[in-house]
Formats: C-alpha cells, sequence, structure tokens
C-alpha cells in the first residue's frame, strides 16, 4: 500500500537552515510507513519565487521564515509576512511559520496559522504537519474530483458555448465563466454517494454574504433565530418594514445518543407542521451545536431600523443554498393551511 505524502513549500534563504530541514524530511520519510505519510518538499528563497511556485504547483502546506531576501538582496527583513497574507487569500494550504522572530508574526488575523518558534527545532512542525494530515489529504482530493467534473463537462457542455461569448466580449466574462463551470460541477456533485449530503453541508460559518438574506441564523441573549423573510424583500431597500425571523429550539437531548430510527423521525420534523429540522454540527474545538427546531409559530418582527444592530451584527451562519428552499418551503405550508370546519353530526 502506497504511503501518502504531503507537499510542502519551504520558504527559507538560508543555506543552513535549508540543510536542515532536508535532513529532517529524510530521516522522517526513511520511516514513512510507521509515520503514515512522507514529505516531498520544494524550496523557495524569495517571496517572489515563492508566489510562483504556489501559481504553479499544488501544495498542501507552507512553511515560511519571516526574514526573507528581497528580490534587490536587501537585509533581511519580514517579508513572509507578506507571503502568508497572500497564500491565506488565494491558495487552501496550510500554513505554518518558523522563525526566531515569532513576535513580529502578524497572524492575529489568521488564527488558523501555526507559529513555530526555531530554538525548539523541527519536530514541532512535522507534529503540526501530522495532525493537518487527514484534512489535507481531503482537501487534495477536494481539488481532484473538482478538476475531474471540470474535465469532463468543459468540452462537452461549457467550451462549444462559451466560446461565442469569447469573440466579442473579452472584458469581465471571467467571473461569469466561473459561475457557470461552479454549477455545473456542484449540480453534478449533488448526485455523488446517491445524494446522500453530511450536515456540515447545510451551513457557511460565518455567513459569506455582506447582506442580510434568508437562512441566515442569527444569535442574541434570547437564544437562535433564522431569517425567514423573502430574500426579493431582504435585497431591495425599503421594500419591508420589518424582517421576521423564527426561534430556533435546541433539540440535543432529544438527539444525542438516541437510535437511528429515532433520530430519522426527527430528521423528519418530527411529522409537525410548525417546526423545520435543522441538523447538528462542530464548532472549532469540535463541540456539538444543535440540532434544532425551526418553530415557525415563534416569530418576531425586527423593524428595519434595528436590523443592523440587532440581526446583521449578530449572524452566526446561514444555510447554503441548496437548504433555504426546503425551509421557505415549510414556512409557506405552515401558514397557508385553511383547515376544515368541525361538522356536528347531529
Amino acid at each position: 500500500m502506497a504511503v501518502p505524502y504531503l507537499q510542502v513549500l519551504l520558504v527559507e534563504d538560508q543555506d543552513s537552515n535549508i540543510e536542515a530541514w532536508q535532513d529532517k524530511a529524510a530521516s522522517h520519510n526513511a520511516d514513512a510507513e510507521a509515520k503514515g505519510f512522507s514529505v516531498e518538499t520544494t524550496v523557495a528563497r524569495s517571496v517572489a519565487e515563492a508566489q510562483a511556485v504556489l501559481q504553479s504547483r499544488k501544495l498542501d502546506a507552507i512553511v515560511v521564515d519571516l526574514r526573507l531576501q528581497t528580490v534587490d538582496h536587501a537585509e533581511p527583513n519580514d517579508h513572509g509576512n507578506a507571503l502568508v497574507r497572500h497564500a491565506h487569500h488565494t491558495h487552501p494550504v496550510a500554513i505554518a511559520i518558523y522563525t526566531g522572530q515569532g513576535q513580529e508574526a502578524e497572524v492575529d488575523e489568521y488564527p488558523q496559522v501555526e507559529v513555530f518558534d526555531r530554538g525548539n527545532g523541527l519536530d514541532p512542525v512535522f507534529d503540526w504537519l501530522d495532525r493537518q494530515r487527514d484534512m489535507l489529504l481531503h482537501l487534495r482530493g477536494t481539488r481532484d474530483a473538482v478538476e475531474r467534473e471540470t474535465a469532463r463537462i468543459f468540452f462537452a457542455s461549457i467550451w462549444p458555448r462559451w466560446t461565442h461569448w469569447m469573440k466579442d466580449q473579452k472584458d469581465g466574462v471571467a467571473p461569469m465563466l466561473a459561475r457557470h463551470v461552479v454549477a455545473h460541477i456542484h449540480d453534478t456533485l449533488l448526485d455523488a454517494d446517491g445524494g446522500a449530503a453530511h450536515p456540515e453541508e447545510t451551513y457557511f460559518v460565518p455567513p459569506l454574504k455582506e447582506r442580510l438574506d434568508t437562512g441566515d441564523l442569527v444569535k442574541d441573549g434570547a437564544g437562535l433565530w433564522i431569517v425567514v423573510t423573502p430574500r426579493c424583500d431582504l435585497a431591495n431597500a425599503g421594500k419591508v418594514a420589518t424582517v421576521v425571523v423564527a426561534k430556533c429550539v435546541d433539540i440535543s437531548e432529544r438527539w444525542n445518543g438516541k437510535s437511528t430510527k429515532e433520530q430519522y423521525k426527527l430528521s423528519q420534523h418530527d411529522n409537525a407542521a410548525k417546526q423545520h429540522f435543522l441538523p447538528p454540527l462542530l464548532d472549532r474545538n469540535g463541540k456539538q451545536i444543535g440540532p434544532w427546531f425551526v418553530q415557525f409559530h415563534e416569530l418576531r418582527a425586527v423593524p428595519v431600523a434595528d436590523v443592523p444592530k440587532e440581526l446583521t451584527a449578530n449572524r452566526w451562519a446561514s444555510l447554503t443554498p441548496q437548504f433555504v428552499p426546503s425551509l421557505v418551503e415549510r414556512f409557506g405550508a405552515y401558514f397557508s393551511r385553511i383547515g376544515t370546519p368541525t361538522f356536528s353530526s347531529e
């Protein structure tokens, strides 16, 4: 059985430090089967070289020194911070800073970036790679799946149609083409594994959109609420005077430790029209949150003037697009119930 490998970019400009890494990697790889993975290293000596490698190679992680030479070979500085910012914004890779000037690392905005003191040696860095291994390998599998689907549909569906647009409209096409490619891939992957979804797919945490949207989850002192006002009303300023939110009641005590049959019944909204099931998820520490029942009979109307402070500022998560329609459909069905009169038999 082949041992999995991690592609690591080492950004370092001192020969002695590069040699130390290569020696450590060689020692690690000699026992790769027991370690569970091997390390393949690419070296860059400057921010410019590292950016070029990031652009051209499929990497899993980068290990960055803060003090790096510049193009004009000026005195070493903290340009490693600039590379961390660039990588964080443009590439889904694990990032570690390995330096003797840890106090200069600018990571307040990037809590997932690890900082290692060079004085402690390289063992902690390789332990960190081991902890990230499963996620990085799954992420690589995700990239491979996206590329396979892109290749499968590109010539059959996208290429023949978009070539006509490219002739007349060269500027501004890239975002539209990207959306169309992603829509193809998304629709195809929805059928993967028989259409089964992981609970984590239900949410964007935190929300991706800056403005309030249908399906946004809001935490306040009174608990958790979900926005049920229609999206078209939220998108147009001044269209509504209030935004309606529904109460979310935690049902973890009814969920945890129960049989698959009992959990399935809950996931089907417990056969109650007045509520909608939201699955559990894990926080950053791996602690379960939820699940919840959205209570369509427990609503609150927030005046538009209070929305920025009460709702937008307290958004915690949002439902992903494929799960918003079921919420809206059930909400509408609940209020569209009319019922029939009770007739006397006498």
